[in-house]
């Protein structure tokens, strides 16, 4: 199984496969879940608190989940739920790995910034992030735009543009809802904003 989760992964993320090819095993959702969670965790831990970032990650995952769902329901295709969610989570994961190389070199710039905000105001202390850095995470980006709305194309049925407006709709939608309700339970439960805030200078 893991075989074949692995080579449909590898052919969506080449636009060489759909969801459709995903294998079906509504039992991947308890692997792939924690797997996305756990990923997302990571890349979230460079700007926020641990608690925060796992708060986050999970968020995001169920953000996830609850969109593909309503956009199938639209489309009268929920029973492609699982694939679609499944290939999702997969190939997301995956390129959220290939992230954390330029993360890497530009975690200490932003780790700097997250943790004293106000310098960004002064002109000499400017965020300078490494070039090569920020183009592999802007091709990253676009890679995995093009990946979900490939996704979403096959999974619901419809015309390259209408995927693309669709998968930018979500996205944006996505974006927001997980950077509010985090902030909203966050402060619920009084969690720590920003990684190594506690230890400010």
């Amino acid at each position: 199984m893991l075989t074949q989760v692995a080579n449909a992964t590898l052919r969506i993320l080449l636009f060489r496969a759909g969801p459709q090819d995903f294998p079906y095993a509504p039992s991947l959702t308890r692997v792939l879940v924690p797997v996305a969670v756990l990923i997302n965790f990571v890349l979230a831990s460079v700007t926020l608190s641990p608690a925060l970032a796992l708060l986050s990650s999970a968020v995001a995952v169920f953000a996830l989940a609850a969109s593909t769902r309503a956009l199938l329901r639209v489309r009268q295709m929920e029973n492609r739920y699982e694939q679609t969610f499944h290939a999702l989570l997969a190939t997301s994961s995956v390129l959220a790995l290939a992230f954390t190389v330029p993360m890497m070199q530009l975690m200490p710039e932003l780790m700097q910034y997250a943790q004293n905000p106000e310098l960004m105001q002064n002109p000499e202390t400017a965020m300078k992030l490494p070039t090569g850095a920020l183009m592999m995470f802007d091709l990253l980006l676009i890679w995995n735009f093009a990946v979900t709305a490939h996704i979403y194309r096959h999974a619901a049925g419809m015309r390259l543009p209408l995927a693309v407006m669709v998968a930018l709709v979500i996205s944006l939608a996505m974006l927001m809802f997980v950077g509010f309700a985090t902030s909203v339970l966050g402060a619920l439960f009084g969690l720590q904003p920003a990684a190594g805030g506690a230890g400010g200078g």
